[in-house]
């Protein structure tokens, strides 16, 4: 049987429910920034797109998630690039004909992956692909506290890296108050080749690092199209397919 949650600490239905919450987002900002950029390259040739500093998404409002890609760095950083996104796709793009300045809301959110990357150089992290981090930067929580995850990249889409993702806390002052890894190692997931029919009932891993799934393990069923069994500490298996996450009776 699990112990109860220790004073201060939450419960498995709060961890389970900011798991749920947080791994769509991460799916659906780091899917947007995908799309987005996309739609970015077919409309400016990559010969001058050099200098480009990076990208912001804002959500506006409930269906739509705004991305903006900016040129330069901190105070200097100006948007020439924007495009909404609704359901996965790009619905509305614009090449600005005059670059503008970042509005306070992004200068933000630009500054805590900024504080984020070179916390993680200082803290060794490290991809478990070749490729370099893809950076999801989620609106400020509630306590103003930015939350900056650090993604292995996927280099071929039948594989999930489930190691090398990491996230950093960024308080509105720019200073790092917390980091952690989710995982101790590198581990691949690989969709098997089946039978003409057949389909895999889903993946297998085990998590030492928290006593529920995490909002990677959503992230991972979200990007792999199919259900995750997490088996925790404990000995508890749980099933993650996208957002649903509930015990498995699977041993």
């Amino acid at each position: 049987m699990p112990s109860g949650p220790t004073p201060g600490q939450p419960s498995d239905a709060q961890r389970i429910a900011q798991a749920a919450r947080l791994g769509s987002l991460l799916y659906t900002f780091d899917r947007a920034a995908w799309v987005s950029s996309d739609a970015l390259t077919a409309a400016i040739p990559k010969s001058e797109l050099n200098g480009a500093g990076g990208y912001v998404v804002e959500q506006p409002d409930p269906r739509t998630l705004h991305v903006t890609y900016y040129r330069g760095a901190g105070t200097a950083a100006q948007a020439f690039f924007v495009a909404d996104v609704r359901g996965g796709k790009v619905v509305s793009q614009e090449v600005l004909v005059q670059p503008a300045a970042l509005t306070p809301a992004q200068a933000l959110l630009v500054r805590a992956r900024e504080v984020a990357t070179q916390a993680a150089v200082a803290r060794e992290y490290k991809p478990c692909t070749p490729l370099p981090f893809n950076s999801v930067v989620l609106p400020p929580q509630n306590d103003g506290l930015i939350a900056v995850y650090l993604l292995s990249a996927q280099k071929e889409a039948a594989t999930f890296p489930m190691g090398g993702h990491y996230r950093v806390l960024v308080d509105r002052d720019g200073r790092v108050v917390a980091s952690r890894p989710y995982t101790l190692g590198c581990l691949a997931m690989t969709t098997p080749k089946l039978p003409p029919g057949a389909t895999p009932v889903g993946f297998v891993v085990n998590h030492l690092l928290d006593p529920v799934p995490t909002e990677i393990h959503v992230f991972a069923s979200y990007s792999l199209h199919m259900p995750v069994f997490v088996a925790t500490p404990d000995k508890r298996v749980w099933r993650v397919k996208g957002s649903e996450i509930t015990p498995s009776k699977a041993k």
